[in-house]
């Protein structure tokens, strides 16, 4: 399977379930459709409801990616992933304010040919001189049990890998931890907010309806390594070490051997926590922070 086809199959199991004629208008996305007039009209949730989108996109270019080429470097596909998103959302939004209007095959044909998209779309190593050195560590690593939202399963978060912890305001800084750690590390998003009763909700809807599409039209093996889980209690964030937390946290650890070799917070945090695992990896030894 090619990204377009891939894509492709992804619009096709979107635009299934939209709202098509006026009969149609209290169907399965009515609740969606709900929500999203909610978060249009709430400044608290448009700040996180973007975020999630961010999510969905890097989680929908990670698997495009995956289905590349494997003799090649995969292109990132992320921004393909967001034009994708924002055809598919329009497409939503017309189909329950205009009831007959969406013509559901071009909108998957349109998805289809996003992906020969010329974008540009390119991830640089970051230059942040403001970014957080990794602090070394060495601490026994002890998480408490978790679920993969996308996949349903249990995580396995004794594994080497790294661990980012961060609210709904910062969703998009994952992608760092994903695009630095060494390759076939897992890397786990575990999502926090200050306001679980109002926002975890919106963050469970967009997540499922992200997941429902996977399912039909990626096979498993092509799943992103990516792995998100609620923590709406804070269970895993105090276990990394966080006392508190709010939507704008954004900190990461980096796990071996069953223990915490390295810890960052603050902006940077999962591209410092990702590069000390590299640094393990192929070093073999404890790294030592860098000096400018």
């Amino acid at each position: 399977m090619r990204p377009g086809q891939a894509l492709g199959a992804f619009a096709r199991a979107w635009v299934a379930r939209l709202p098509l004629t006026t009969d149609d208008r209290h169907g399965s996305t009515g609740l969606g459709m709900d929500l999203l007039a909610e978060v249009i009209a709430d400044e608290r949730t448009r700040l996180p409801f973007a975020q999630l989108l961010k999510l969905q996109a890097i989680l929908l270019g990670l698997a495009m990616e995956r289905v590349g080429s494997p003799r090649t470097p995969p292109a990132r596909l992320v921004g393909v992933a967001e034009a994708a998103l924002t055809t598919l959302y329009g497409a939503a939004q017309l189909a329950a304010a205009a009831p007959g209007f969406v013509e559901p095959f071009n909108v998957v044909s349109a998805c289809e040919r996003l992906a020969g998209l010329e974008l540009q779309d390119t991830w640089p190593p970051p230059h942040l001189p403001w970014a957080p050195q990794p602090r070394p560590a060495d601490e026994p690593w002890s998480p408490p049990a978790a679920a993969d939202a996308l996949r349903g399963e249990p995580v396995p978060l004794e594994q080497d890998g790294v661990l980012a912890v961060l609210g709904l305001h910062r969703l998009e800084a994952v992608e760092e931890a994903v695009r630095a750690a060494p390759q076939g590390a897992p890397v786990t998003l575990a999502m926090v907010t200050g306001d679980p009763g109002e926002l975890a909700p919106l963050a469970r809807l967009v997540m499922a309806e992200l997941r429902h599409c996977l399912r039909q039209s990626f096979a498993p093996r092509d799943w992103p390594r990516l792995r998100v889980v609620f923590d709406d209690g804070g269970e895993l964030a105090t276990a990394t070490g966080l006392s508190a937390v709010s939507d704008g946290t954004e900190a990461a650890i980096a796990v071996r051997a069953a223990r915490v070799v390295a810890r960052a917070d603050g902006r940077g945090a999962c591209h410092a926590a990702a590069e000390a695992l590299h640094e393990e990896d192929f070093a073999g030894r404890s790294f030592a922070p860098k000096n400018d």
